[in-house]
């Protein structure tokens, strides 16, 4: 029977035809983009993923060639890849970032019968959660390097400390010997500048490595900001330019003065780098300016009322928007891998934030950049430094008996020196234990234990809980090259414990001697103008 033959034809001729466009309307519903090329690179078919993702209809690509057609809308890589998958007949797999759409494809180009099907798996969420991945462990190593970093600072401020100690003490001492008429005075107020100097490197050193705890107190902001300034022309490129403009004399804020230093510093440090190849003009000022209404700036909103203005301004690359909006996140850089940390201006940050003040930063490319930090000001009742209540303080001693703990020589011998001249009865001791046992079986006579702080086998604060439990009251001086919370902390819970910053001995520790053998008497230490240790 022709007639059911020819209608069996027919539906055995149409059932594949439905089955492809069955699949054809599967694919649409498909996220990922799919493409059909035949052997001649003719486009046999494309689902609505892929049209989203060229941009072109599907209209306009069935039945047309690839390479006149597509050449590079899907990435330089595929065209490569694609080539290759259809000549060898084997399968590739690569990833590739397309920047048109700002997205990550997973690329899978299949051969098959008919040419090559190719699969675009949109994998931007998942590059982003190992980008996160890596970025936090690279983080990570980089806080565990502070640590490390702030753990030897430690050590080493401990050892050179001691060096500078010395240094300072043999100086100062030397100095009250000589004749104002002498030649060699002059050489030694050198000696002692530069000893000066190395103590406040050491200082920022640490500061920057630990971190510090906020002793916040009432500074004139312009000494800090000059003396941050001749720090900065030692670490300067020739090749920049620095200018300086710093009035308000009257600035007086409540703060840190090491960690408005750092402040000058970083953003010092940050303008100059990004001068073209080290070359360019850096402009330092300071100002008193007064709010009459809010203001927020790139951190914070300040109220209305006076504050200084601090600003750093170069005339380097400047930056676009999207970078300025992330300055002061950490461990973000513009630099090469291993010439920044990214931790500069977020120390800023957090230095200005614990302050109270905030930042403006005004910057485009090609003109250079303005950071202005606004600090509040307050009244500028500071404290004056009463010299004739210090000399009452510091009246010469009149043979008090004085133990002094010390594993480095060179100090022990400065601080004996320093202590007999001020009329002390001064016994040393190398080894801590040594000095404990001479207490606990009365072989001393003690008044005032004094002793340093990172010592073998026993460390200053515990040779001191040691003697107390002979001795109760004791008055206890402990230098140190570090003063940190803990140490700070565990004084005073004890009661009747100094601490003293050890390379300052030769300007404080008698003063601080004569404090201790009063017991500490507060109003009387406060009339000096000095701060309470």
């Amino acid at each position: 029977m022709p007639g059911q033959e020819s209608s069996h034809g027919t539906g055995a001729s149409a059932a594949p035809e439905e089955g492809v466009a069955h699949v054809g309307a599967a694919l649409d519903y498909v996220t990922d983009a799919v493409i059909l090329l035949e052997h001649d690179w003719t486009i046999e078919f494309v689902n609505v993923a892929f049209e989203r993702a060229s941009g072109r209809q599907r209209e306009a690509l069935i039945g047309r060639n690839y390479w006149t057609t597509l050449s590079g809308a899907m990435g330089e890589r595929f065209d490569v890849e694609a080539r290759s998958a259809m000549q060898t007949r084997a399968a590739h797999i690569y990833e590739e970032f397309n920047a048109r759409l700002s997205k990550w494809f997973e690329c899978r180009a299949f051969p098959c019968e008919h040419g090559l099907v190719v699969l675009f798996i949109d994998i931007t969420m998942r590059k982003a959660d190992e980008l996160t991945r890596v970025d936090f462990e690279e983080k990570l190593v980089r806080v565990q390097r502070m640590e490390s970093l702030g753990t030897l600072a430690g050590g080493v401020a401990h050892d050179f400390n001691n060096i500078l100690a010395a240094i300072l003490g043999h100086a100062g001492m030397m100095l009250d010997e000589l004749p104002a008429t002498s030649p060699l005075r002059g050489h030694m107020q050198q000696i002692k500048r530069a000893g000066d100097r190395a103590r406040d490197i050491v200082q920022r050193i640490l500061a920057y490595a630990r971190g510090s705890g906020h002793e916040l107190s009432k500074h004139k902001l312009r000494p800090l900001v000059e003396d941050s300034i001749q720090l900065l022309r030692s670490t300067l490129p020739a090749s920049v330019v620095l200018t300086v403009d710093l009035h308000g004399d009257d600035c007086v804020a409540t703060v840190d003065p090491a960690e408005v230093q750092q402040v000058v510093l970083n953003l010092c440090t940050n303008a100059w780098q990004a001068m073209p190849g080290g070359h360019g003009r850096l402009h330092v000022g300071l100002r008193a300016v007064h709010f009459d209404v809010p203001h927020a700036f790139a951190i914070g909103r300040v109220a209305p009322t006076h504050y200084a203005e601090l600003s750093v301004r170069d005339d380097g690359h400047g930056m676009e928007e999207d970078v300025a909006k992330r300055l002061f996140e950490p461990f973000f850089t513009t630099k090469p891998r291993g010439q920044g940390t990214g931790l500069g201006l977020h120390i800023v940050h957090g230095i200005v934030h614990a302050h109270g003040g905030a930042i403006d930063v005004q910057s485009r490319p090609g003109t250079g950049t303005v950071f202005s930090v606004y600090l509040p000001v307050v009244g500028s009742d500071t404290a004056t430094l009463d010299t004739a209540a210090l000399a009452k303080v510091a009246d010469p001693g009149l043979g008090e008996h004085v133990l002094y703990v010390d594993d480095d020589p060179i100090v022990l011998m400065m601080v004996e020196a320093l202590l007999k001249k001020a009329g002390y009865d001064v016994r040393t001791y190398a080894e801590p234990t040594e000095c404990l046992a001479d207490i606990e079986h009365g072989r001393v006579p003690v008044q005032l234990l004094i002793t340093d702080f990172n010592m073998p086998g026993m460390n200053g604060l515990e040779l001191a809980v040691a003697v107390r439990e002979t001795l109760p009251t004791v008055p206890v001086i402990v230098t140190t090259g570090y003063i940190g919370d803990e140490l700070t902390d565990a004084a005073d819970r004890m009661g009747g414990v100094a601490v003293l910053q050890k390379e300052r001995s030769f300007e404080e520790l008698v003063e601080l001697a004569a404090l201790a053998l009063r017991g500490f008497p507060e109003s009387r230490f406060l009339d000096t103008g000095l701060s309470p240790l």
